[in-house]
């Protein structure tokens, strides 16, 4: 039998030869294989158990406060809407925090939301404290008589 060359497979015997022509190796020439999940330290682990795959995510409260912290932000010239959702931004984001230790989820998203919506709160409630002073010391003028006083007494009472 020949190949495509003409020459003889070197694996084969020829239609003289037999097995015993062939050179013979021991098992002490070439060791086995180690055992399956030992010998060299077994297969690398995949994590830990019980908790998932991959790196750590966010949470979803701690999203939700980031982004209550940043809308309360620019909301915080409006009276009462800002200091409102700085203040659900700030529970948000410590429920978030806390939740993240339990459930191997990232803590930073949830600190960013507390900051901003702690700033968010702090401003709304300066705001706040500011226009209703404005509102007090126009008490003098009523409002459903002569309204253009009345704004143009609260302007001069604002003080940004």
């Amino acid at each position: 039998m020949s190949e495509q060359w003409g020459q003889q497979p070197q694996d084969q015997p020829d239609q003289g030869q037999t097995q015993a022509q062939f050179p013979q190796y021991s098992e002490q020439q070439y060791p086995s294989a180690p055992p399956l999940g030992g010998g060299f330290g077994g297969a690398p682990g995949y994590g830990v158990p019980g908790q998932p795959y991959g790196p750590p995510r966010n949470s979803k409260l701690a999203i939700a406060s980031l982004i209550l912290g940043i809308v309360s932000l620019p909301l915080v010239l409006i009276a009462v809407i800002g200091p409102i959702a700085a203040f659900v931004g700030l529970v948000l984001g410590v429920i978030g925090i806390a939740g993240a230790s339990r459930k191997n989820l990232k803590r930073g998203v949830g600190i960013a939301g507390i900051v901003l919506s702690l700033i968010g709160l702090i401003g709304g409630g300066l705001v706040t404290t500011v226009e209703l002073h404005a509102v007090n010391a126009c008490k003098s003028i009523d409002s459903k008589t002569d309204p253009t006083a009345y704004n143009d007494c609260v302007r001069h009472n604002l003080k940004f």
